[in-house]
């Protein structure tokens, strides 16, 4: 994290990061002058600054070597991502290949935290102190890798041999045409049927599908979009307003996707399960929870017992959308949320557990999470079964 004197002008005004022992690992001993590219990456694309330069890594101690050395990175007062940074707020470091910086600024209280900490391998809380991480060790499948990227509003650019794997599968199956979510997910599932367990792995096994529809998705995105390009490039250099409706289409496609594929994923699942379950049932008024244990006619009943009514909400993140299940299904007190969002702050931890809200997260994205606080999806299905075994007449 960063302190007080590295970013506030009103402790120093030297305009120096620290080079602590860890980083010295890296940059080596010599004065040098590095390129570098700074992001601040607050949540919202307004609040967000992007600026090329060049850091300075030098021994601040260099003309007394009788004194030990002290490395630090100085940076220009007209960085604006860096003087937008506070005490507190959170720096990676990112040596490139060719030997330049990325330097990527968290605010201290971001809702994406969370996520770019998880995108660069860091599963424990960040100190004051400088950790390195071996990104070939980072153990974190590319495509759930460019979904959270995605979810944090950072571009990816994907390249490899195999990046259209699967397009002649898909144009033979669909053509130029979109198929809808249940369509690519019934694909995803029929790629992938021979190499997952639904039963004695539920939670790889919703990773696996929601990974490989990922990647069904982008590929046949990236060709259909490159065709309409080529198709309308004249129109659209003469018509702004149909090219903007054009990628809107293509955002609002991606956003709306991604929760219907998640939900038919933990559908089949859950079929597999043999559970009792309603997707989209009506509770009251216009109320739709995603999921109701065991359905709607039971919910209406009058009779049947609240303790065994259960209803279970799924967003691909969480943010501050989780207050929509607090008003789904009134009969319920504890809602469970599933997401995929890979950590969330422990201060909306506590307000969703005092709202009657448990959280449901797949087991491959817990570790941010302390132990024994969120539920897995295979906890979950106990929890169900347990409540409803042998059925619910």
């Amino acid at each position: 994290m960063l302190s007080e004197v590295e970013v506030n002008p009103r402790k120093s005004n030297q305009h120096e990061l620290q080079g602590v022992q860890k980083l010295r690992q890296i940059l080596g001993s010599e004065r040098r002058w590095i390129d570098s590219t700074c992001l601040y990456m607050g949540d919202d694309d307004a609040d967000r600054l992007s600026q090329n330069g060049t850091l300075t890594w030098y021994d601040a101690r260099e003309k007394d070597p009788a004194r030990s050395a002290e490395f630090r990175l100085y940076y220009r007062s007209s960085n604006e991502p860096l003087k937008s940074a506070a005490a507190g707020d959170t720096l990676i470091y990112a040596h490139r290949p060719d030997g330049s910086l990325l330097l990527v600024i968290v605010p201290q209280e971001s809702e994406l935290r969370t996520e770019l900490l998880w995108l660069f391998g860091v599963h424990e809380e960040p100190g004051t102190t400088l950790e390195i991480i071996d990104p070939t060790r980072v153990e974190v499948p590319v495509s759930l890798f460019n979904y959270i990227a995605e979810e944090a509003g950072i571009a990816v650019l994907r390249a490899g041999a195999d990046e259209d794997s699967w397009l002649d599968l898909l144009l033979e199956r669909f053509d130029l045409k979109f198929p809808t979510t249940r369509q690519l997910s019934g694909l995803a599932l029929e790629t992938l049927q021979h190499d997952i367990n639904p039963m004695s792995a539920p939670d790889d096994t919703l990773m696996a599908l929601i990974e490989r529809e990922e990647i069904l998705f982008k590929q046949l995105e990236r060709h259909v979009v490159s065709e309409h390009l080529v198709e309308h490039a004249n129109g659209w250099s003469k018509d702004v307003d149909a090219f903007i409706s054009f990628s809107l289409s293509v955002q609002n496609r991606r956003k709306s996707r991604a929760g219907h594929a998640l939900e038919n994923h933990l559908e089949w699942i859950f079929g597999k399960h043999r559970l009792p379950f309603e997707r989209g049932a009506r509770t009251e008024k216009r109320s739709k929870p995603d999921f109701l244990f065991p359905d709607s006619e039971a919910y209406q009943h009058p009779d049947f017992p609240s303790s065994r009514l259960h209803m279970l909400g799924v967003k691909t993140t969480c943010k501050d959308r989780w207050r929509q299940v607090l008003n789904e299904a009134k009969r319920i007190p504890l809602k469970h949320l599933l997401t995929l969002q890979p950590g969330i702050s422990e201060h909306q931890l506590t307000e969703m557990r005092d709202a009657g809200v448990q959280l449901v997260i797949p087991s491959p994205l817990q570790p941010f999470y302390a132990q024994g606080s969120v539920e897995t999806l295979s906890s979950f299905i106990e929890f169900i079964r347990g409540h409803h075994h042998g059925g619910y007449c």
